[in-house]
C-alpha cells in the first residue's frame, strides 16, 4: 500500500513538472476540439449552454477566472487525472488501465452532485441533471485522453479550465450558478 501511495505521489509529482512541447498540446487541442463538437449539442439541446454575456466587469471576471483556474480546474485535475491515474499508461496492462480511467472517471462525474449537495445545496438540480452528468463525464473522458497523451497535468487543466470559463461567462453558467461564481 505504501508503495502504491509512494507511486501516485511520484506520478501527480511529475505530471506537473512536466510540460508538453507544440506538438502534444496540439495533439490534446484535437481532443479539445472533439470534445466541444460531442457536448456542444448536448448541452444546447438540455438548456445547460445559453449564449450570453459576462455580467461582471474585468477585474472581477480575471479574479474568478484565476479562482476557477485553481478550482475546479487544478485541484480536480491533480485528484482525478494526476492522483488516480497512472502517468505513464503502457506501464499497465489495457484492462487494468480502462478498469482505473472508468473508476476515476464514475468518481469525477459523482464528486460533482455530491460536492453541491454538501456546500451548494441550491445548485444540486444543476449539478445532478443527466444532461449535466453527461457533459462531466465527457469532459472528464476528454481530460482524461490529453492526461494519457501528454503525461502532463497542464493539458487538462487547461481543457476543464477553458471549459468551465466559457461556460460560467458565455454559455449561461453564470444564471444556473446564481451570481456566487
Amino acid at each position: 500500500m505504501r508503495s502504491l501511495v509512494i507511486r501516485r505521489w511520484n506520478d501527480l509529482r511529475e505530471a506537473l513538472t512536466t510540460l508538453p512541447d507544440v506538438r502534444t498540446w496540439l495533439a490534446c487541442a484535437l481532443v479539445y476540439a472533439l470534445f466541444l463538437f460531442v457536448a456542444a449539442p448536448i448541452g444546447l439541446t438540455s438548456g445547460l449552454l445559453r449564449p450570453t454575456s459576462p455580467h461582471l466587469s474585468v477585474a472581477d471576471a480575471l479574479w474568478a477566472s484565476l479562482l476557477m483556474l485553481i478550482h475546479p480546474a487544478l485541484v480536480e485535475e491533480m485528484v482525478f487525472r494526476g492522483l488516480l491515474l497512472p502517468r505513464n499508461p503502457r506501464t499497465t496492462s489495457r484492462t487494468l488501465l480502462v478498469a482505473i480511467a472508468a473508476a476515476a472517471l464514475a468518481l469525477y462525474v459523482a464528486s460533482h452532485p455530491l460536492n453541491a449537495w454538501l456546500f451548494r445545496p441550491d445548485v444540486l438540480g444543476v449539478f445532478a441533471s443527466p444532461a449535466y452528468l453527461v457533459l462531466a463525464a465527457l469532459l472528464g473522458l476528454a481530460c482524461t485522453v490529453a492526461y494519457f497523451i501528454s503525461r502532463s497535468i497542464w493539458p487538462p487543466v487547461a481543457i476543464h479550465w477553458l471549459t468551465v470559463m466559457l461556460w460560467i461567462w458565455f454559455l449561461g453558467g453564470q444564471a444556473l450558478l446564481g451570481s456566487r461564481r
